[in-house]
């Protein structure tokens, strides 16, 4: 489909693995001649063999996904106890050259770098050199409430410290290229002092901060007397992960998954764009998906933590608007545990279901931020690999996921034709239309009989128009419907992800209630 070679990787017990470059129309064969098999281990056992069925679902599901055109690289890597390891990178890596996709290709990891910082808090702590009681003065002077905001605050998103990701100052770095000024940890830590009439109270609410971890990156610093680097490179010797890095700069270890942006409609390269300064301990790390196939098991364990320290890691706390249940450096979805990841380019999800001892990531080299309130963009519109790791949830382990998909032995409806589905969705953005007239339906309107109105009301409060270009059907169940946004002059690409109740294709009701809430609006129907 994709016009380039793929990869495909057997994982086997004791980390022997068979790697197998196949063509396209080659891998289907190959694999069910048995190719991805296993080697035995020290012990004499053997891995299974991934089923070749599975591998097939699989491909159908990430081929639908990349037909829409909007991930250049994807990579997915499953592995559990019964089935086996399925590892494979699809489409290209670097679309100036066409060198195509491998499962050796580097990513940024986004924030999936906060499990290694708060392991590598939590280690110093099992080893006695620091307490999680500890307050950030100790560690990093002169921070708003650094007098009472514990180490422990810091790790589970509960220490109220003002994220930088919120100042224009910093946004300016994915505006432009080059970067507008060369920044520096003393910048950030100037940014925070700066804003300390926006610092909140310590552990006394759960919200996601970038900038927490940020701090908890200078504590590591200054308790190990370690760069960054050297820190991290200690933690990924110990977990035996030879392809993940902390980087120096902006330049990616080779081969490298080249990371892109959308510009309006554009796709453009932004691999140099990410200084680690700016994210530092919070976000700047360097992986594969072979070596992050490897840690989730580790991570999702407790492993290289005492096991009491660990059980204090997964004591989740709740946000106020339940969209986030977060531990120490560690979150859920539904039944699985780990931590997605974003950063301008790139986009990562991995994630361990201890009740099966099972392991999903997923990678794509193309994450375009959402920069409100500092530009116009519209509500809804963030292309990221989350859709992608959900539908391989509910085809792979239904039932411990974020249940998107309603789930029916039933045929699904035809697929709508791009032109129909455009007039449809047009008549549903529409608030000056009555729910009861609408023709589309979103999931959950029968809780909330506006919630089609009130995601219009979304729309229209930016001007916003969509025209729908692709229909693709991802599997059993589900469809992602792919197209335009566009407000004034301003054009981006859009995902809508529908799924089937009552024999009908519907708007997915996380995706309404998520543009609802970026908009600013609210809705009964969302929780």
């Amino acid at each position: 489909m994709f016009g380039s070679d793929a990869n495909r990787e057997g994982t086997m017990n004791g980390g022997n693995r068979i790697t197998v470059r196949l063509g396209a129309l080659a891998c289907a064969s190959t694999i069910t001649a048995g190719m991805l098999v296993a080697c035995g281990s020290s012990g004499g056992t053997m891995a299974p063999i991934f089923p070749a069925d599975l591998a097939r679902r699989i491909d159908s599901i990430v081929e639908a996904h990349q037909d829409s055109g909007l991930f250049p690289e994807i990579a997915i890597g499953v592995s559990d106890p019964e089935r086996g390891s399925y590892i494979r990178a699809y489409g290209v890596a670097d679309r100036a050259t066409g060198r195509p996709a491998d499962i050796h290709d580097r990513f940024r990891i986004g924030s999936a770098t906060k499990t290694f910082t708060a392991t590598a808090v939590l280690r110093l702590a099992d080893e006695g050199k620091l307490s999680l009681d500890d307050v950030l003065e100790k560690y990093v002077p002169g921070m708003p409430n650094g007098n009472t905001i514990r180490l422990r605050d810091l790790l589970g998103m509960r220490g109220g410290v003002f994220d930088i990701a919120g100042d224009p100052e910093f946004a300016d770095q994915f505006h432009t290229s080059p970067l507008p000024h060369e920044v520096h940890d003393g910048d950030v830590l100037q940014a925070i002092r700066a804003h300390a009439d926006k610092a909140l109270p310590p552990n006394t609410r759960t919200e996601y901060s970038n900038t927490e971890y940020f701090l908890l990156g200078e504590v590591l610093k200054k308790v190990t007397g370690k760069p960054l680097r050297d820190v991290f490179d200690d933690l990924t010797t110990r977990y035996g992960l030879h392809e993940t890095s902390y980087p120096v700069d902006t330049t990616m270890p080779t081969p490298e998954s080249r990371g892109y942006s959308y510009d309006g409609n554009a796709l453009v390269d932004v691999t140099s764009r990410t200084t680690p300064q700016v994210g530092g301990a919070g976000a700047m790390m360097i992986s594969t998906i072979s070596d992050l196939v490897r840690y989730a098991p580790m991570l999702g364990r407790g492993d290289l933590l005492k096991p009491e320290t660990f059980r204090t890691r997964t004591q989740f706390m709740s946000s106020d608007d339940k969209t986030l249940l977060y531990g120490l450096g560690i979150a859920t979805q539904g039944q699985w545990i780990g931590h997605d990841g974003a950063t301008m380019g790139y986009n990562a999800d991995v994630e361990y279901l201890p009740s099966r001892q099972a392991t999903l990531v997923v990678m794509v080299n193309q994450y375009t931020p959402d920069l409100r309130p500092y530009d116009d963009r519209l509500p809804g519109v963030q292309l990221t690999a989350e859709f992608l790791w959900e539908d391989l949830v509910d085809e792979l382990y239904p039932g411990t996921g974020s249940a998107r998909h309603i789930g029916t032995s039933a045929p699904d409806p035809s697929l709508p034709a791009p032109a129909d589905l455009d007039g449809r969705l047009q008549q549903a953005l529409d608030p000056n239309v009555p729910a009861a007239q609408q023709s589309l339906r979103i999931v959950g309107d029968d809780r909330d009989p506006e919630l089609i109105t009130r995601l219009a009301r979304a729309f229209a409060s930016t001007g916003t128009r969509i025209h729908v270009e692709k229909t693709n059907h991802v599997r059993h169940g589900a469809m992602m419907v792919t197209g335009t946004a566009t407000t004034g002059s301003k054009s981006s690409p859009i995902q809508i992800p529908f799924t089937v109740q009552d024999g009908t294709w519907q708007i997915l009701g996380s995706w309404a209630c998520k543009a609802i809430k970026t908009a600013g609006g609210s809705a009964p129907g969302c929780g």
